[in-house]
């Protein structure tokens, strides 16, 4: 007959064989995430410093991508202007020519080839979003063509969409300039652009030898390209000053998170060779409890008699 001791004894050991148990479980837990706990309330008092580490994570990787596409950004829009100061030196170059040699025959060819590369460079597009089209980066900020556009049209600014410069997100509260529109790159130049196209019309065909008013209007064209070009490095040192404070965003946006994580870490991260060693004391000591207990319920005072 087992008596009432013997009952409270066999407890006894049953709750050191569950408690035993219990903490194998969390350490394989433990074991196999590498975390102290799969919840935050296993944590502890550390928990509140813990979610302001990853809310730090999450904000500064989000914003560690967005300085990274800004950065990228700013750069395929320094290759397009670079592109169209290219063209205006190219145009400007061929005008020097056709003064010094007196022959205007590739005038007009290379004024439309040049043309058509300036408005393929303000139609650049990255990532689906046309870089110089500001907060409307959705179609193209340039609808004309060709140069028979520029030179049909009423207003050369009528080319263009009217919209603002983009502000482009780096930083927690910081933004960089996201570059010129279209229009305030290439009004001028178009204007320009457009007075090469009709004159022909008023100073006769660009053929042959120059007249005395040809030779003064190309002139007059050298000096505005000149004016053109310097306002078009202007906007690539610009430019360049925002790719700067980009690549400093995304580094610090780094930094933070980076800060971060080490800090999550030392207060969820499991030190595995302590684990493994408590994991072995788990289980040598469920073995002892099982074995306790199995001798306890053989218990009897006829062992003894």
């Amino acid at each position: 007959m087992t008596r009432i001791s013997d009952l409270g004894f066999q407890q006894i050991l049953l709750n050191s064989f569950q408690r035993a148990q219990a903490g194998a479980e969390v350490r394989q837990i433990q074991l196999s995430t590498g975390k102290i706990s799969d919840r935050y309330s296993g944590i502890g008092v550390s928990t509140a410093q813990l979610l302001s580490s990853e809310g730090i994570i999450e904000r500064a990787s989000a914003y560690e991508k967005s300085s990274a596409i800004a950065a990228s950004r700013l750069q395929t829009q320094e290759a397009a202007l670079t592109s169209i100061a290219d063209s205006v030196a190219a145009l400007r170059e061929q005008f020097v020519v056709t003064l010094a040699t007196g022959g205007a025959e590739l005038l007009a060819p290379n004024i439309a080839a040049e043309a058509q590369r300036i408005i393929g460079a303000l139609n650049t597009e990255f990532g689906g979003v046309y870089v110089f089209g500001g907060v409307d980066g959705s179609v193209p900020p340039v609808t004309a063509q060709s140069i028979a556009d520029i030179g049909a049209a009423p207003d050369t600014n009528g080319l263009f969409i009217d919209a603002a410069r983009q502000r482009l997100a780096v930083e927690e509260g910081v933004t960089v300039n996201g570059g010129a529109t279209a229009r305030e790159i290439a009004s001028d130049l178009f204007e320009k652009l457009k007075e090469l196209a009709n004159a022909p019309a008023s100073l006769g065909a660009f053929s042959g030898s120059l007249t005395p008013a040809q030779t003064t209007f190309i002139s007059q064209k050298i000096a505005e390209l000149d004016v053109i070009s310097d306002q078009l490095y202007s906007e690539l040192g610009l430019n360049g000053l925002a790719q700067g404070q980009a690549e400093d965003a995304r580094v610090r946006n780094g930094q933070r998170r980076d800060l971060a994580e080490i800090t999550a870490s030392e207060l969820e991260d499991a030190d595995l060779a302590e684990v493994v060693a408590r994991l072995n004391q788990d289980r040598i000591a469920i073995e002892a409890a099982a074995q306790a207990l199995s001798q306890a319920s053989e218990l009897s005072l006829l062992n003894f008699l």
